[in-house]
């Protein structure tokens, strides 16, 4: 009889670990491989993301695209407030082999040899079909040609954004991408799809 409440009490036991243990592995498994939430720490990406956003960002199956809201993690990555390590939120513009450029006067960027097709409407500064805070004014920048397995960022807070224009940040390693913002979740007034 006493054998048998020992079995039962183990098999309780072990019913309880399955129970409370498989879905934490099932969360874990799905968070790391298929999507994550991710905080927009600062203002590089205003108009679109404001500070303290908070994004649902997705790394399945991922390959950067043009106008990709993407999030960054490197050691070697600055963000606004120059810390190092933390994520960093910005839009790809430049894909392996682009030819970028920025027209230092005209605030026109360019993508092998074609700018990007900027408009204004209703005060708002649309620039390849996405708001931007300003042109993309930044002293004199040469002609960038993205290394493979890499990307061009830039904010959309053009004035006030750490991106690809500076030596800090540069091109980025596609191994530096946690993934593609698809979805935002907080604040609530904000609720949405980000494009």
């Amino acid at each position: 009889m006493g054998n048998t409440r020992k079995k039962s009490l183990l098999y309780d036991i072990y019913e309880w670990v399955e129970t409370l243990f498989l879905p934490f592995v099932f969360i874990v498994l799905i968070m790391t491989f298929t999507a994550r939430v991710s905080r927009v720490d600062g203002r590089s990406m205003e108009p679109t993301l404001h500070d303290n956003d908070y994004l649902i960002i997705s790394n399945l199956f991922y390959e950067p695209d043009y106008n990709d809201i993407i999030v960054l993690q490197a050691v070697s990555l600055h963000n606004e407030m120059f810390e190092t390590g933390k994520p960093i939120v910005k839009r790809v513009v430049g894909l392996p082999g682009d030819r970028i450029y920025v027209d230092s006067i005209g605030g026109i960027v360019y993508r092998n040899n074609q700018p990007l097709e900027t408009v204004e409407r209703g005060g708002v500064i649309y620039e390849d079909g996405h708001m931007i805070n300003d042109y993309t004014f930044s002293g004199e920048l040469e002609v960038v040609v993205v290394p493979e397995d890499s990307v061009y960022v830039l904010g959309d807070n053009r004035m006030n954004s750490l991106d690809s224009r500076s030596p800090t940040v540069g091109t980025v390693n596609k191994n530096y991408i946690v993934g593609k913002a698809i979805y935002r979740i907080l604040p609530f007034s904000y609720l949405g799809d980000l494009y």
